[in-house]
């Protein structure tokens, strides 16, 4: 994860890259990253696991946007962006 005010920001538009998630199989970022924004396509049952506490298997609505630093994720239903930083 970046350190500085530019990283951060870099990391929160994508520019360490993320991915696409619309399975139920647990999904964990690159190597020396976590998933730092996950955004919603659709309303979505997440279960993470990161330094967020009470955010296990929860229901958001489509277009909401969870950030935090998160080693796992993993989806009941729905899908999501999930940003590496």
């Amino acid at each position: 994860m970046p350190k500085t005010e530019k990283g951060c920001l870099q990391a929160l538009l994508g520019g360490f890259g993320g991915a696409y998630i619309s399975d139920t199989n647990a999904h964990t970022p690159e190597t020396g990253y976590n998933f730092v924004r996950i955004h919603t396509i659709e309303s979505t049952v997440i279960t993470l696991v990161g330094n967020i506490t009470g955010i296990t298997t929860k229901t958001f609505p489509a277009n909401f946007k969870i950030y935090g630093e998160y080693s796992s994720i993993t989806l009941g239903s729905g899908s999501v962006i999930a940003y590496q930083g």
